[in-house]
């Protein structure tokens, strides 16, 4: 393949990177970052941009794959050559493509799913805003041990750890009655039934994650601190068919709910030294979006 071929993309990436160094260079924010608090959705959004920079550089090769016969065939009548592309190159051509293509779609789908994630932490955050003048400390995106709790309340009923899960709605529904109950989660113990499919991981993962938050404020603070699990899910509505391990709570509802929660009673400075340690886990650091 004659250089002509290449020559222009590489000028391509090469004058854009010049162009990002140049936008960017002598310029800086006029605080720091660092010392200011996460965000709800923050690592959500954080992933959420990576994907999408990897879908527009799957569609940026798309583009040259499409067009490669074409580069191909021009640049040697650039130079003055009839040329075909070669057969034995159509298979790998293809594949390419193809392999291409499917890496689109999985990212694509992935990205969707992020955005679902990141407007339901986002959802909650709004649902939750104002309950701190009613006394209670509000957390978001807190880093812990290769996973993060969506949001911390604190207060003096205890300490809770709310798990957001984003998670569609069918949109098949045919009858009346199929109607009525597509906007309906099903609680029964550690089991949530969607109108299409079932989940015990949701549950499981607070529960998971309550435990160690736990353990972790136990730790720091030098006195046993218990985390409770809660779970919301933006968007349903909740029906309690059997009792729940964990309180599986409409988000509409959350800000009345959360102060009737019976957790584990905490003083004033008790709440002070909780909120300390959470503070110095949703410091932004280096995270800049």
């Amino acid at each position: 393949m004659p250089a002509a071929v290449l020559l222009p993309m590489l000028i391509f990436v090469g004058v854009i990177k010049l162009t990002l160094a140049a936008a960017g260079r002598n310029k800086r924010y006029p605080f720091d970052v660092s010392i200011s608090h996460r965000v709800a959705g923050q690592s959500v959004l954080s992933e959420f941009n990576d994907k999408s920079a990897d879908l527009f550089g799957h569609l940026i090769m798309l583009t040259f794959l499409f067009n490669l016969p074409f580069i191909y065939i021009g640049a040697y009548k650039l130079l003055g050559i009839e040329k075909v592309m070669p057969w034995l190159l159509v298979p790998f051509y293809a594949a390419g493509i193809i392999y291409i293509l499917v890496k689109t779609i999985r990212t694509t789908k992935s990205r969707n799913n992020l955005r679902l994630g990141l407007e339901a932490e986002w959802f909650v955050s709004s649902e939750l805003h104002g309950i701190e003048t009613t006394g209670y400390k509000v957390f978001h995106d807190i880093q812990c041990d290769k996973f993060n709790i969506d949001h911390l309340v604190v207060g003096p009923n205890g300490v809770f750890a709310i798990e957001t899960k984003g998670r569609r709605k069918p949109n098949n529904s045919k009858t009346a009655e199929e109607k009525s109950q597509e906007h309906v989660v099903n609680v029964k113990g550690k089991i949530l039934e969607f109108p299409n499919f079932t989940d015990t991981s949701i549950i499981e993962q607070a529960t998971r994650q309550a435990k160690w938050a736990g353990t972790w404020l136990s730790e720091a603070t030098g006195e046993q601190i218990v985390v409770s699990p809660v779970v919301t899910i933006p968007g349903w509505f909740v029906k309690i068919i059997s009792k729940p391990i964990v309180p599986v709570i409409a988000t509409k509802i959350l800000r009345k709910q959360i102060p009737k929660l019976q957790g584990q009673q905490l003083s004033f400075e008790q709440i002070k030294r909780i909120t300390h340690q959470v503070k110095q886990k949703t410091l932004r650091v280096d995270d800049v979006i």
